[in-house]
């Protein structure tokens, strides 16, 4: 792939313990009701807010949970899982194929968004013909944040599906610091990105960017994008901790669905660097796209996160292919 690196992968290193996996990872307490639980993140974002909202509203507390969250990037979220040092971690059931595929048993209980968080955006002064995007986007810089990145896999899949091939017709570039593709098109590294609110509503308001080019929430529809992934082996050890977690995070995902004002204000604890214009203005996209819609996860979403992973060229599973039957564990639902 044409490529310029701007930052070492840590997708080796997440593949240096995936090769050492026999089918099993996750907490290592050895209670038989662990009350702490850690949720590795791969960015605090936007997007995770009805798990920030089960949280501060202490609805994981009633249900005698101490779950804190811990921020790791470079799909070190993931390792974090699989070397036992974390319960659990959000981000893409393809991850956990993709760990699966290599030997790890990981399973997603349950969905936190459900649209993709990929938005495509053009530096300010990079002309871009709506009616001709591919044609636009030839030749130019798209930053992707990490390698193996759920906005990477996402837009490998768009990009493929405009006709365009990512090794030939563009330059991809990869940063291992989720958010920096704000700082790579503002300095003139990138003339395209591929990003998330709340970079978006950022970008835009700095400046930076315009609106939009390529909305993925709207081209991919229903799409588990953000779950809730742990190993089989945590869930099976301790299944009354487990369902009282997915029981509390429905209640915070519920309560981010029904109550706007009671969410901005958990994104204002939450993101507290962010100006209020920046929220409201990211809040009101994701309600637009429509990014949460319960803690279930489809078959038809699931397939088409691991179909799109497959295209991309990132999930290699043919001898043992991830399915919504060895995947979803979804018994924990309340």
């Amino acid at each position: 792939m044409k490529k310029q690196l701007v930052a070492l992968t840590a997708f080796a290193a997440v593949a240096l313990v995936l090769s050492g996996c026999s089918g099993g990872g996750g907490a290592s307490s050895t209670s038989a009701a662990p009350t702490s639980i850690v949720i590795a993140e791969p960015v605090h974002g936007m997007g995770y807010l009805p798990l920030y909202a089960a949280i501060d509203n202490g609805y994981f507390k009633a249900a005698g949970l101490n779950v804190t969250t811990t921020t790791l990037t470079g799909g070190a979220h993931v390792n974090a899982v699989l070397s036992g040092s974390a319960w659990g971690f959000i981000g893409g059931a393809e991850s956990a194929a993709i760990a699966n595929a290599k030997g790890a048993s990981l399973e997603a209980i349950a969905g936190v968004v459900s649209r993709a968080n990929v938005y495509w955006v053009a530096k300010k002064g990079i002309k871009i013909d709506p009616n001709n995007l591919a044609g636009s986007l030839k030749g130019l810089r798209i930053a992707v944040s990490r390698h193996g990145g759920s906005v990477e896999i996402d837009s490998l899949y768009e990009l493929q599906k405009l006709g365009l091939d990512p090794t030939k017709d563009v330059t991809i570039i990869n940063n291992e610091v989720s958010g920096s593709e704000l700082s790579l098109v503002q300095s003139g590294q990138a003339d395209v990105a591929a990003t998330s609110e709340p970079v978006l509503g950022k970008g835009i308001t700095e400046g930076v960017w315009g609106e939009p080019i390529v909305s993925l929430p709207k081209q991919l529809g229903e799409f588990a994008y953000s779950d809730i992934v742990t190993s089989k082996a945590t869930v099976q050890k301790d299944p009354k901790a487990a369902k009282a977690f997915v029981a509390a995070l429905a209640k915070g995902m519920d309560y981010v669905m029904t109550n706007k004002a009671g969410a901005q204000k958990i994104a204002v604890k939450e993101f507290p660097t962010m100006t209020p214009g920046v929220i409201k203005s990211t809040l009101a996209r994701t309600y637009t796209d429509k990014f949460w819609s319960g803690v279930g996860i489809s078959d038809a979403a699931l397939n088409l996160d691991l179909t799109v992973a497959r295209k991309a060229g990132l999930l290699v599973d043919k001898s043992n292919p991830a399915t919504p039957k060895n995947l979803l564990d979804l018994s924990l639902l309340p």
